[in-house]
């Protein structure tokens, strides 16, 4: 009797500490999965207002037309001498993602700004009149929706490309912003030298497309640009990245003029396009 004691009590004991043995692999594997987790994931901090206007501030070069034209949810410097901006730049939030407003499709000129074109200037050209703040980004605002289709918010657009490569970034966009909380989003035109216009000879027709992107919240602050040609644009997302100091070379502008040089230049000199996709 005392024999099947002993028997069941050991095989009691070695029961509990198998268990105790596999609670505690457990534990280790689940800590080491938050740790992995956790250095992984961005660390994230709140932009605040004042920060954000002047992380979205942008130098343009003396000489160069140049209107500012603050609407609800973005900004453009619209280029009254090419008919196009120079430069379109909003905050994309985690937030405003799961908007329900739909697409208006209803193109306007903006007769108070110098220089608009009306939608009739793109009248049998054969190119889209492509967004430069895209209207899929505005889907929670109305008003937003709205002042996307105003004209200073348009460029000529190769079909190829709005439909294509393009349409993939800004895809891709707001892949980014849900992962970061906050991008800050600046696009606008690459204007060359014999660069042709839309036959009313008021809009003319870039030969490429620039997109400089921020994720303020993240630590590291990141930044990568894009440059894609105004025409087919298969291929992969790497073969289009940049250098913001290359998007700057092109457009004379000047991004994030407020950080300090040492920043701007950590940022600004080298494609970290691994940064976002890994």
């Amino acid at each position: 009797m005392r024999l099947g004691v002993e028997r069941l009590w050991k095989r009691w004991s070695d029961a509990v500490r198998f268990l105790l043995w596999g609670l505690t692999v457990a534990l280790v594997c689940f800590l080491l999965y938050r740790v992995i987790v956790n250095n992984n994931a961005p660390h994230l901090v709140p932009l605040s207002e004042g920060g954000r206007d002047s992380l979205m501030t942008v130098g343009v070069p003396r000489g160069m037309s140049d209107t500012l034209v603050r609407r609800d949810a973005f900004d453009v410097h619209f280029n009254s001498g090419r008919g196009i901006a120079n430069c379109a730049v909003y905050e994309l939030a985690r937030n405003e993602l799961n908007g329900t407003v739909e697409r208006s499709d209803e193109f306007m000129p903006d007769p108070s700004v110098k220089g608009c074109p009306s939608p009739q200037d793109y009248a049998g050209c054969g190119m889209d009149r492509g967004h430069l703040v895209p209207a899929g980004d505005l889907k929670w605002s109305e008003t937003a929706m709205r002042q996307s289709f105003l004209m200073t918010n348009i460029c000529p657009m190769h079909k190829a490309l709005n439909e294509g490569g393009w349409a993939k970034l800004e895809e891709k966009v707001r892949e980014w912003t849900a992962r970061d909380s906050t991008l800050l989003v600046f696009t606008g035109p690459v204007v060359a030298e014999g660069d042709t216009t839309l036959t009313s000879g008021r809009v003319t027709v870039p030969s490429a497309y620039y997109k400089v992107i921020m994720a303020p919240c993240v630590r590291p602050v990141r930044v990568i640009a894009f440059i894609y040609p105004n025409g087919h644009s298969g291929g992969r997302l790497r073969q289009y990245a940049v250098s913001v100091d290359e998007v700057e070379r092109l457009t004379g502008l000047d991004f994030f003029p407020t950080l300090p040089p040492d920043e701007q230049h950590r940022l600004e000199n080298t494609v970290h396009l691994d940064a976002w996709t890994n």
